[in-house]
């Protein structure tokens, strides 16, 4: 009796079909932070609030200047220096040499 090559190929279509189907309906996390431990929800808050206070919007953003000002006023202060993650990574620290 030969072996039928279209049920392996079957078997295969299935799993992975099933497995597309679990995915699907995995909810999604309901701390939108949980993805990015770096995140602090206050902030993001505070960032969300200010945005709606001086009427931002996707298409039109409110300038940066503006929500620094807003965003101290709720009491969070802007770190000196360029947000992490944009840019270079830092240079490496100087080595001592013989």
């Amino acid at each position: 009796m030969k072996t039928s090559t279209f049920l392996p190929s079957l078997i295969f279509v299935s799993i992975f079909g099933l497995a597309a189907v679990v995915c699907a309906q995995t909810p999604p996390s309901a701390d939108p932070c949980a993805c990015d431990p770096g995140r602090n929800p206050k902030v993001d808050a505070a960032l969300k609030a200010c945005e709606s206070e001086l009427g931002g919007t996707p298409g039109h953003p409110v300038a940066r200047e503006l929500i620094d000002k807003c965003m101290e006023a709720k009491g969070f202060k802007r770190p000196p220096g360029p947000p992490p993650g944009s840019g270079n990574p830092p240079s490496p620290p100087p080595t001592s040499g013989s």
